[in-house]
C-alpha cells in the first residue's frame, strides 16, 4: 500500500503538532512537567493516528480510546491547575454564596 507512509507521516506530524500546543499551553500556565505532558499526548495521539495504519484490524472503539486519553488527561490536569481541586459538595460553582466580600 503505497498510502500507508503518508498517512502515517500525517498522523505524526498531526500528534507533533498536538505535542507542540500542549506544551506551550502548560509552560504557559506554570503547570508541572511540561515536557512530559507534552510527550505524553505526543505519545497516545500519535499511537491512535497510526496504528490503523500498521494493524488494519484493530477496532476503532480502541483507536478512539488511545487516540483521545493524552489530550483528556490532560485537560483535567490543566483544569485542576486552573480552578484549584478544592471542591464543596454543598454548593455549586456559580452560587452567590460563594463569593467573599
Amino acid at each position: 500500500m503505497a498510502l500507508a507512509p503518508i498517512v502515517a507521516g500525517s498522523g505524526l506530524l498531526l500528534a507533533a503538532a498536538a505535542a507542540i500546543a500542549v506544551y506551550w499551553d502548560a509552560d504557559r500556565l506554570g503547570l508541572a512537567r511540561a515536557p512530559l505532558w507534552a510527550a505524553f499526548v505526543f505519545l497516545t495521539v500519535a499511537v491512535g493516528l497510526t496504528l490503523p495504519v500498521v494493524v488494519p484490524t484493530v477496532p476503532i472503539a480502541g483507536t478512539l480510546v488511545i487516540l483521545i486519553m493524552g489530550p483528556a488527561i490532560y485537560a483535567f490536569e490543566r483544569d485542576d491547575a486552573l480552578h484549584g481541586t478544592e471542591a464543596d459538595p454543598a454548593s455549586l460553582p456559580d452560587d452567590p454564596g460563594d463569593e467573599e466580600n
